[in-house]
């Protein structure tokens, strides 16, 4: 099955799913009292505003992957574009690793060293790295259809407890939010789930408008990221709350389901999700250093899993969830440098083919 636009849709969609629910209602619960419909808007558009960007530019490339336009003497590219993206990567999974073993030793594995849920995260999302970008995307495709009805369910059950009084005050005090970290992070929280789009295999021509228009689709999810836990327990509750969502499922219980809760079906859903989310980053980090130091696949193969073992070493040095929401602190000058550098760069790719044609 080759790369299509369906492919692409499913695995952005189910990325973005994986990585919003853990995360974003903290940021959201954290920026502000009330008014929290301004925060998910601006958050929500900015992040379609970015994808949107991105796909333009691509969209006037031959080929849908920018490595292949490097120039032979690559070094001052390498530093100012390829050396922050991978090092943007890095990061990004140092605290994705820790963030999804957080969450799943307090769902599942309770008794478990931390460590040893690292391992298994970091070796399945390597084997998905070390493979083509094709088998990501099929196997999306196949969790996707396997998956999807179950969580359509969810989230129509996620509002089953919901006082609808709690939507209120709707009310923006202020705008002084503007200046606070969750805020800030809020903005790129999802951008390590599109950088696939400037790396595609290069294939028959997509379209960039199909995949653009379907990414509004993010921005009901979002507020349903965000709301449905205040609309549960209240603000002052869901805010005391690591991760607000799956706790807000654990109020909802389903005879027919064969997990113990709504929020273990969830749960293992969204892990899924995560495994083939970080194995996509690894498998772009692996196609950014073969470019970079012009080396063959296996080599490239090799040095992932070094790095990848550097990368577990690097999380189990995170001890607490507090030392997990500083190190995402510390990532955010390299994702908006990352981001800016990429577009920059895509589009200079453009020009420079626009003239020469």
């Amino acid at each position: 099955m080759k790369i299509n636009n369906l492919l692409i849709i499913i695995f952005f969609l189910l990325t973005n799913i994986g990585v919003m629910f853990l995360l974003y209602p903290t940021l959201i619960l954290d920026t502000v009292d009330n008014g929290h419909w301004l925060i998910v808007l601006i958050h929500g558009f900015a992040h379609i505003a970015l994808v949107g960007v991105l796909l333009f530019g691509m969209s006037k490339l031959e080929n849908p992957n920018v490595l292949q336009y490097l120039p032979e003497k690559r070094w001052f590219i390498s530093i100012v574009f390829m050396i922050p993206l991978s090092l943007f990567i890095i990061g990004t999974v140092i605290v994705s690793i820790r963030t999804y073993a957080e969450f799943t030793t307090v769902l599942f594995l309770n008794q478990t060293p931390i460590l040893y849920v690292m391992i298994i995260f970091v070796t399945t999302a390597t084997y998905i790295g070390l493979g083509s970008m094709e088998s990501i995307f099929r196997t999306t495709l196949l969790i996707a259809g396997a998956s999807s009805y179950i969580i359509v369910v969810i989230f129509i059950l996620s509002f089953f407890n919901a006082k609808w009084y709690n939507l209120f005050p709707m009310k923006v005090s202020n705008i002084d939010f503007v200046f606070e970290m969750p805020f800030i992070t809020g903005f790129l929280i999802l951008s390590p789930t599109f950088l696939f789009f400037a790396f595609l295999p290069k294939r028959k021509k997509l379209n960039y408008k199909t995949i653009f228009w379907f990414s509004w689709c993010l921005i009901p999810f979002i507020f349903m990221a965000a709301y449905s836990p205040m609309l549960v327990f209240g603000f002052e509750v869901a805010r005391n709350f690591t991760f607000p969502y799956i706790e807000m499922l654990a109020t909802v219980d389903i005879q027919w389901s064969i997990f113990e809760t709504l929020t273990s079906l969830f749960g293992l859903s969204l892990l899924i999700y995560a495994t083939i989310f970080l194995g996509m980053l690894l498998h772009i980090l692996r196609m950014l250093y073969q470019n970079m130091f012009q080396v063959g696949s296996l080599h490239a193969s090799i040095a992932l899993v070094v790095i990848v073992i550097t990368i577990a070493v690097a999380a189990n040095m995170i001890s607490t969830w507090e030392q997990v929401q500083t190190h995402i602190i510390w990532i955010i000058p390299l994702r908006f440098y990352s981001i800016i550098s990429l577009l920059i760069f895509i589009f200079w790719i453009g020009r420079r083919q626009k003239h020469e044609t």
